[in-house]
């Protein structure tokens, strides 16, 4: 297991084989009689178009019934969302077990592969959102089978159960506007005569870590604004189920909103059981599975 230290930020990294090793490994992060709360972030997942009605639907294999569908999910995101969803549910019982405050966080790619041809993204996103009064069916029924109800699930300002990405996005960028005017953030021209600009981060290393590129914020971003939300809600010890491929930027966003906010006392562990594919824990966890511990 590796150790750095970057300012004030402490951070730990390891690797494991198995769903088994993976508990323990964050049962070692995150004690359970040594946590008054706890937020889990699990079952995250984007959303598709679906051809039968053009509206969007989660990107949950459970969900579906037609084969195109299925396909189109599985070949991108695997098992990932519900199994994710899954082992969230088990450990919120196990941490309620110990008398911890643990709450779900559901967060949603809205953006990703919404359409933008026909209605406007922004029209789709807002019709998902207001119609999303409850739970994915397989979610609720994970819910249901523990004993647990909606009300496990954090709520964001946006909406009472979901965290969607596109608000995160949003948020961030109006907050690295204040803190480039406050020097916290550098804000630089690409090329010369160019009006593309980034912002970016100057880590304790010397390295420029970029949030926003032409106007766009990537997943470290809105990362960033999570966990301040989240921390905003009241709790300073925060699980991530994160997809393998967005392994590196969530684990910035982490950094960063240590590092940029003024966060004492918070705990965040990063993991990334599968989201590329994996159809099985055994494609899963046959590529190892990272897990990151972030303290402030």
């Amino acid at each position: 297991m590796n150790h750095a230290l970057t300012g004030q930020v402490v951070k730990s990294r390891r690797l494991v084989a198995s769903e088994q090793e993976l508990r323990q490994a964050i049962a070692r992060e995150l004690p359970g009689g040594d946590l008054a709360d706890l937020v889990i972030m699990g079952g995250h997942f984007m959303l598709f178009e679906d051809p039968a009605s053009g509206r969007l639907t989660p990107g949950v294999i459970e969900e579906h019934q037609d084969e195109t569908m299925r396909r189109r999910i599985a070949g991108r995101v695997g098992i990932f969302p519900g199994y994710t969803w899954r082992m969230s549910v088990d450990l919120l019982q196990e941490y309620a077990g110990t008398g911890a405050d643990v709450r779900l966080l559901l967060l949603i790619n809205d953006w990703q592969y919404v359409p933008n041809a026909g209605r406007p993204a922004s029209e789709l996103r807002a019709e998902f959102l207001a119609n999303l009064a409850a739970l994915p069916a397989s979610y609720e029924k994970a819910l249901c089978e523990a004993g647990l109800t909606q009300e496990s699930v954090l709520p964001s300002r946006k909406h009472p159960l979901a965290f969607p990405e596109t608000w995160l996005k949003y948020r961030f960028q109006k907050a690295a506007d204040r803190f480039v005017k406050q020097g916290r953030l550098e804000k630089r021209f690409l090329d010369a005569g160019s009006r593309d600009t980034e912002v970016a981060f100057l880590d304790a290393d010397g390295n420029y870590r970029t949030l926003i590129s032409c106007g766009i914020t990537g997943c470290a971003g809105e990362i960033t604004e999570m966990v301040s939300e989240v921390y905003r809600a009241g709790h300073r010890n925060l699980l991530i189920f994160a997809p393998g491929e967005c392994l590196m930027p969530v684990e910035t966003g982490v950094d960063i909103a240590l590092s940029l906010y003024d966060l004492p006392g918070m705990r965040v562990v990063v993991a990334d059981p599968g989201g590329s594919g994996e159809m099985s824990q055994e494609e899963i966890y046959g590529n190892l599975v990272t897990v990151s511990t972030f303290r402030r």
